[in-house]
């Protein structure tokens, strides 16, 4: 089986898009766990109306955040293997077919498959970098990649592993701690389909958007002082976006009036950028 998870806040107008897509796929072994994060409006009369049993909702009685909401979903998973999709998204027809056919005919041994997505807005790729089915890593997913991806990763790379709640809207330090040395495979397809229209969307909220907030200001804390194994990866394989997250850690601190902390991520952030241009030199 496989566990869909759909974090949810205010989502009434697009979920019928994400079930919807889910319930037309060919490959019919699936379950979406649809976590209603505290919202407002008609979100949970929405997927109410979805009499399929394997659409089941689980509920925040106040919205704690995103990644809140999926660690609750993965807490509910009873799937092999497990993926996250955006409430105002969708999958491509066959998708989740097309993932078990890699299994099936190409490695029955991977921990995560990863593909493309597919601009709603233009029809092409979203996520850039690679070109052609083959086996990746988290060294060359940093390095070589830019944009936005998808997959399914099997339970087992998982296991007790949760988003860090603290960090707010960097999710990629637990995706990179779970793939490290993970059997992976990247698929040169579109298989989700990637909507940007309006600014509210899920994956659209940008860290370097909040200065001198205090939750922000914990999170980069967090962020920068816990999460050194995700660092130390981007600073080893992606030193230019290792600068770009201790220039917008900087840019926190000192609006909250940190100065020790501010020069320190100002002293990494050139650090990143420094190395980025040798790369390039």
């Amino acid at each position: 089986m496989i566990s869909l998870v759909m974090a949810a806040y205010n989502r009434a107008h697009t979920l019928p898009r994400a079930l919807d897509s889910v319930l037309a796929q060919d490959w019919q072994d699936w379950e979406v766990i649809v976590v209603d994060d505290g919202s407002r409006d008609a979100t949970q009369s929405v997927v109410a109306r979805y009499a399929d049993p394997r659409i089941k909702m689980v509920t925040h009685e106040v919205n704690r955040g995103v990644t809140a909401a999926k660690n609750t979903g993965f807490d509910h998973c009873n799937g092999e293997w497990i993926a996250t999709l955006d409430s105002d998204d969708a999958l491509a027809p066959g998708a989740l077919s097309t993932f078990m056919r890699v299994l099936s005919e190409v490695d029955p041994t991977l921990d995560a498959i990863s593909c493309n997505c597919v601009d709603s807005r233009t029809g092409r790729f979203s996520g850039e970098g690679w070109s052609g089915d083959q086996y990746i890593d988290v060294a060359r997913s940093l390095s070589e990649t830019r944009g936005e991806f998808w997959g399914m990763f099997h339970r087992r790379i998982l296991g007790a592993h949760r988003f860090d709640e603290r960090i707010a809207g960097r999710e990629a330090a637990l995706w990179t701690r779970i793939h490290a040395g993970a059997r992976w495979y990247y698929l040169h397809q579109g298989l989700r389909i990637y909507h940007t229209e309006g600014d509210d969307r899920i994956t659209s909220r940008k860290l370097s958007n909040f200065r001198g907030n205090p939750r922000q200001y914990r999170s980069f804390v967090v962020l920068t002082e816990e999460a050194t194994d995700y660092l130390d990866l981007l600073r080893r394989h992606s030193p230019g976006q290792y600068g770009d997250v201790m220039s917008a850690a900087a840019a926190q601190f000192l609006a909250s009036g940190d100065w020790r902390r501010t020069a320190r991520a100002l002293a990494k952030s050139v650090e990143g950028y420094g190395r980025a241009a040798l790369r390039r030199a």
